[in-house]
């Protein structure tokens, strides 16, 4: 079929606003990769945007002469993959509690969870508690206290209240257990909001960093972003 020329003009400009995008968005990666393929000394005069002004790999040879950085790196893949099945799973069997109105106590439950986004009870008592609790300089203070999110529990509760209570109804007429219901049918029908999680978490895990600094002292379980910290913090000390 033929376009008029409305939607001719729009495909043109939709078209440059698309490349005008994904120039933007490529941009700071080309960037940061022309600086790292530059010589250090040449990249601290500036200047450096498409490709490097002086091409060296002295950078990638001092960073991977460093095996604490590949051991970081592995640390941060585990603790991002553990933690984004472990909060999904926790956060998403609590969200369907709550999400169902004939719990009782279902409105304390939710005050009670909203207090804690609001209120902090500082750095101090946390550490304490952690340390009771035996999660200094353990690898499970990465994913123990991020199995219950709050604010994605609020998130995945407002979605499963839309799906229609009619399949959990006929679902539980042929026999299934609420278990059965959430893993075989809910989750399934949820992909959407669990995939906006999935990308949250792994983000934020990811790019966590001060957990590390405040409970491990020990190097050999540092994540990538804390190791990589420390290393910006120590040259700018010298």
């Amino acid at each position: 079929m033929k376009k008029s020329l409305g939607g001719k003009l729009f495909d043109f400009f939709n078209t440059i606003l698309m490349v005008f995008v994904c120039i933007t968005t490529l941009y700071p990666f080309l960037n940061t990769a022309a600086i790292s393929l530059n010589s250090g000394i040449d990249a601290a005069r500036g200047g450096i945007y498409l490709w490097p002004r002086v091409f060296s790999l002295k950078s990638y040879k001092v960073v991977f002469s460093d095996s604490n950085i590949l051991n970081a790196a592995i640390i941060s893949i585990i603790k991002t993959i553990l933690g984004i099945i472990g909060t999904v799973l926790c956060t998403g069997i609590f969200a369907f509690g709550l999400s169902k109105k004939y719990l009782i106590g279902r409105k304390i439950y939710l005050i009670i969870c909203v207090f804690t986004m609001f209120f902090y009870g500082g750095i101090i008592p946390h550490y304490l508690v952690y340390r009771d609790l035996h999660l200094t300089n353990n690898f499970l203070v990465y994913i123990l206290p991020n199995l219950i999110n709050v604010w994605y529990m609020v998130l995945m509760k407002t979605y499963f209240q839309q799906l229609p209570t009619e399949i959990e109804e006929s679902a539980k007429i042929d026999g299934c257990s609420l278990f059965t219901i959430f893993f075989r049918i809910i989750i399934p029908i949820s992909m959407p909001i669990i995939a906006t999680i999935c990308i949250f978490v792994g983000v934020d895990q990811w790019n966590a960093w001060f957990d590390a600094y405040l409970f491990i002292s020990n190097e050999k379980l540092y994540p990538l972003q804390t190791y990589l910290y420390r290393i910006l913090a120590f040259a700018q000390v010298r």
